[in-house]
C-alpha cells in the first residue's frame, strides 16, 4: 500500500489491500482509531483512491465484502461518507439508520457508533481535520469553543446538503487534475474554508442553534449596511463610506463584520461583488462579454480581475461565461 507525496503539497491516495490488519492500519492513519471486523477475510479487496491536501482528504472507498466498524472516538477528524452504490448501516445510541445514495453519514470526534458496510457498498469519503472545523466555527461564533463539535450522524442529501456534496465532487475532480489551481495555497484555502463553512450551516450539530441565531440576530445597522452594499456592488465603496453609512465606530464595524460574516468590511463587500459577477458570467447572453460584465460589476482593471477571479474560483472568467444561459435564473445581486 502506498501514500506517495507528489511534488505539490497534494498527496495521492491509492491502495489495494487484501489483509484485514493492513486495511485497519491504513484507515486508522486516514481517519483515526477504530475497530474493524471482517467476517469473510479471504474476500477482502479494500480499495481507497483519492487525494489529501491541507485539512481535507477526498476519495472513493470500498471493501468488497461485508465489514463491521466500531468507533469510540476518531479523536482528530470528521469522517463523512456517501454511498455511490450499495448500503451502509449506522447504529448511534438508540438510532439505527441506513445510509445510501440519498443519505450520507458523519462520524464526529467523541461520537461512538457502529458502522456496517454491505459487500457492494462503494462510497465517497471526505475527511476533515477536527482542528480546521473547530477553528472555523470559532471564527463564525466569535469566541472559543467549550466542547467538541458533534454533528448529527444522519445526513439527508437534499437542499443545501445536496449542494455540499456537489461541491465535494467538484473539488475531487480538481484535486485529481494535474497542474490544478488547488496547488496555490490562497486558492485551496478559500475552497477548504468554504467546504467547512457550508457544512457547519447545512448539517445540524451541537452549536447550530447559536450559529444560526447569531446569523439571524445581526444588529439592525448591519442588516441595512449589507443591503446597501448589495445595491452598490457596481460602486467603488470605501471603508469611510461604510463607516459613515453605519453610524458606528470603525472598531465596532470590524468586530461585527468578523463576528457575523467572518471577514473585514471591505473584504465582505468584495466577496459579494465576486459572487455577483460570477452569477452574471454564468447566465450571460450571447451578446455579452467578459469585459462588459466585469466593468458593469465594478471591476475596471480587467487584467487584475481575471487573475483574482481565477484564484478565487479555479477557472478563468472566459470558462464561466454562458454556462447556465437560458436556465431562467436571474442574475440578481442578492
Amino acid at each position: 500500500m502506498t501514500l506517495a507525496p507528489q511534488a505539490s503539497p497534494r498527496q495521492r491516495i491509492a491502495t489495494l489491500i487484501h489483509d484485514p490488519d493492513d486495511a485497519w492500519r491504513w484507515m486508522r492513519g486516514i481517519n483515526g482509531p477504530h475497530e474493524l471486523k471482517v467476517p469473510r477475510p479471504r474476500d477482502l479487496a479494500f480499495r481507497h483512491e483519492g487525494t489529501a491536501l491541507g485539512n481535507v482528504a477526498i476519495g472513493i472507498l470500498e471493501y468488497a465484502t461485508p465489514v463491521n466498524i466500531q468507533v469510540k472516538d476518531l479523536a482528530h477528524s470528521y469522517s463523512i461518507s456517501l454511498p455511490l452504490s450499495g448500503i451502509q448501516h449506522i447504529e448511534h445510541q438508540q438510532e439505527d439508520f441506513a445510509s445510501d445514495a440519498a443519505t450520507g453519514a458523519i462520524i464526529s470526534p467523541h461520537q461512538p457508533l457502529r458502522l456496517t458496510m454491505a459487500e457492494d457498498c462503494r462510497k465517497q469519503l471526505v475527511r476533515l481535520s477536527r482542528e480546521a472545523v473547530e477553528h472555523r466555527l470559532a471564527q463564525l461564533l466569535g469566541r472559543r469553543l467549550t466542547a467538541p463539535v458533534i454533528f448529527d450522524p444522519r445526513m439527508p442529501v437534499d437542499g443545501a446538503l445536496g449542494d455540499w456534496w456537489k461541491t465535494v465532487a467538484h473539488l475531487q475532480e480538481m484535486l485529481g487534475a494535474e497542474g490544478s489551481m488547488c496547488d496555490l495555497p490562497e486558492v485551496w484555502g478559500n475552497f477548504e474554508s468554504g467546504l467547512i463553512t457550508s457544512l457547519l450551516y447545512a448539517q445540524p450539530h451541537n452549536y447550530s442553534g447559536e450559529l444560526l441565531g447569531r446569523h439571524e440576530q445581526r444588529p439592525g445597522y448591519l442588516v441595512q449596511l449589507e443591503a446597501m452594499m448589495r445595491e452598490s456592488l457596481d460602486q467603488p465603496l470605501s471603508l469611510e463610506d461604510l463607516e459613515k453609512f453605519s453610524g458606528v465606530s470603525r472598531e465596532r464595524l470590524y468586530q461585527d463584520f468578523h463576528a457575523h460574516f467572518g471577514a473585514a468590511p471591505i473584504a465582505h463587500f468584495r466577496n459579494l461583488r465576486f459572487e455577483w459577477v460570477k452569477r452574471r458570467l454564468e447566465h450571460a447572453g450571447p451578446r455579452e462579454s467578459v469585459s462588459s460584465i466585469a466593468m458593469d460589476c465594478g471591476f475596471l482593471q480587467l487584467g487584475r480581475f481575471s487573475k483574482d477571479y481565477q484564484k478565487r474560483f479555479g477557472e478563468r472568467p472566459s470558462q464561466a461565461i454562458g454556462r447556465h444561459a437560458g436556465s431562467g435564473v436571474p442574475a440578481v445581486r442578492h
